[in-house]
């Protein structure tokens, strides 16, 4: 019976929140909104900077007096400004063929080429934008986006020569040569916080040109979030193994310029008061006509 009674309770929480969600969200103005942006890389490490490109974002949000809220997803993929970079020497190395031994290989004077894949960008985005300036035409707003991005990107150092399979061993025989191959393929995900402005123009009750500059600030993998190391130069790593390579904490501009779409309960009622307006002026005109 106390379950029964107790599940009633929080029944009743659950449907009176709703009710209020409902109350407040039936006057927000909801709005859709797609942005086609530059992304400008300003800080990676030290080294391996990545090229600008263009990216989007779409999302959806509801405006609520000078308050608004909504949840954005994007796509940014950088290409590298070295493909690929000519190299010798690796104090330290485990081959892709080398798993299976945890030995490390020495090589001072081995040539090889470092090549470096896009890094694709995925962000997860809760947006929040504090109106300054609301006017019917135009809207000034400071806020930020807060929330995730997936990362993916690649890396591949190819020796030069062959090297022998098994440096270890004292056999008399031709030793086996193998292809020195050390291969990351990576996906993780980044904790990011934008700082931004934003600038919005009104076209009409229903489209409006937003403008958005913002600074993207993104740490290094949420799994190593609490691991203090200075991993910006790679080179500098005393053991390079497969999977070891990794893009550390990056910041990037955005320069977003795209357009939202409005509808809901104040557009209605805006189009509502224009019609009845036309209907008034028409009336006025037959009016006078007669």
């Amino acid at each position: 019976m106390n379950m029964i009674i107790e599940f009633k309770n929080k029944l009743k929480i659950i449907l009176v929140v709703v009710i209020l969600f409902i109350g407040v969200v039936g006057k927000a103005q909801f709005r859709v909104m797609v942005t086609p942006s530059l992304e400008i890389p300003m800080l990676q490490g030290f080294k391996n900077r990545y090229n600008t490109t263009f990216g989007i974002k779409a999302g959806g949000f509801y405006e609520w007096r000078k308050l608004s809220l909504g949840l954005s997803v994007g796509y940014h993929s950088l290409s590298p400004s070295d493909e690929t970079l000519n190299r010798r020497g690796l104090k330290q190395f485990r081959l892709d063929s080398d798993n299976s031994s945890p030995q490390n290989r020495y090589c001072d004077t081995c040539a090889y080429t470092e090549e470096f894949g896009n890094l694709t960008m995925i962000p997860i985005l809760l947006e929040w934008n504090q109106y300054f300036l609301k006017t019917e035409k135009v809207k000034l707003s400071f806020g930020f986006n807060v929330g995730f991005r997936i990362y993916s990107y690649s890396h591949v150092i190819r020796l030069a020569d062959p090297i022998e399979k098994d440096p270890y061993s004292y056999s008399s025989s031709p030793p086996e040569m193998i292809e020195g191959v050390i291969t990351t393929d990576k996906k993780d995900v980044r904790l990011n916080v934008s700082p931004k402005l934003a600038f919005e123009y009104m076209i009409n009750d229903l489209f409006s040109i937003y403008f958005e500059p913002s600074i993207n600030m993104q740490t290094g993998a949420v799994g190593n979030f609490f691991i203090f190391d200075n991993d910006d130069d790679f080179f500098e790593f005393d053991n390079v193994y497969p999977g070891s390579y990794t893009i550390d904490q990056m910041f990037t501009a955005s320069l977003g310029v795209g357009i939202i779409y409005n509808f809901g309960y104040p557009a209605k009622i805006t189009q509502r008061k224009e019609v009845e307006k036309k209907h008034i002026e028409s009336e006025k005109i037959e009016w006078i006509e007669n």
